[in-house]
């Protein structure tokens, strides 16, 4: 890419998972052989998520990644990037967001990405965040399934990009264990991710930014170092590799945490 991204502001937001039931007694069918192969999780130890009688209580924890990234400057696109099923099966989940939220801009949904949305989706954003504009991402993780012995969250990441330079600088993302090792691959396929020196990983699109956004919170990553985050799900891996350009101008929101009425 000729100038390439740059993130300006990172937002995280939580919440305790709500609504699932043990797999038995739900009436999704599932093939157990699939259910562990596909996310992880031993169906003995399986709850999966019901809307049936749902009452949601506050916003959503997209809303809550949104809100802390603040009203950008100018009008500019939204990115949805999410895993797993609508949390209300009744409601579009980005027509709710665009709404609740005033959004002036355009807007547009990206799902099926799975662990790969906060990582490999770098790909597509290379090429639709506009230059004059810039544009806001919110990666949403509210996963099918959940096991029983894992406390679990409903996770969600704000990010606000921009072409050209910036206080943290993309230099390549990918898909694949080779490429997270320093292989080539993603955007201009720079093969230099084993020098990282941090790296942040997790399961999901969002464990790895959000424990970036605790480092970043605790004054560990300083200008001139290279953090790659990392995603390894059951089949698939992923990976982005930011250059700490000017760590002091990253703009960085906590959102308020809503423990939100529900069950596990």
């Amino acid at each position: 890419m000729p100038a390439g991204l740059s993130v300006e502001a990172v937002s995280a937001a939580t919440l305790p998972f709500e609504n699932y039931v043990p797999l038995d007694s739900s009436e999704l069918a599932v093939p157990r052989s699939r259910l562990e192969r596909e996310h992880g999780i031993p169906p003995e130890h399986a709850l999966v998520r019901t809307l049936q009688d749902s009452v949601w209580d506050g916003p959503d924890v997209s809303s809550l990644a949104l809100a802390g990234l603040g009203v950008p400057a100018v009008a500019q696109p939204l990115f949805l990037v999410r895993s797993g099923p609508l949390r209300d099966s009744m409601v579009a989940a980005l027509a709710q967001l665009v709404h609740e939220s005033g959004w002036a801009g355009e807007d547009l949904g990206i799902t099926h990405l799975e662990e790969l949305g906060g990582t490999a989706v770098f790909d597509l954003l290379e090429w639709a965040v506009p230059p004059r504009t810039g544009a806001t991402v919110v990666v949403c993780d509210e996963p099918l399934f959940a096991d029983v012995r894992v406390p679990g969250r409903f996770k969600a990441v704000g990010l606000r990009l921009r072409q050209g330079p910036g206080p943290l600088r993309v230099l390549g993302c990918g898909e694949g264990g080779s490429a997270a090792a320093g292989g080539s691959g993603g955007l201009g396929g720079s093969g230099v991710a084993d020098g990282a020196e941090h790296r942040f990983s997790g399961r999901g699109p969002c464990d790895g930014w959000l424990a970036f956004h605790e480092a970043l919170a605790a004054g560990k990553v300083r200008d001139g170092e290279r953090v790659l985050i990392h995603a390894r799900g059951p089949l698939r891996e992923g990976w982005l590799l930011l250059d700490a350009v000017d760590v002091g101008s990253v703009l960085r929101a906590d959102s308020t945490p809503y423990e939100g009425a529900g069950s596990r």
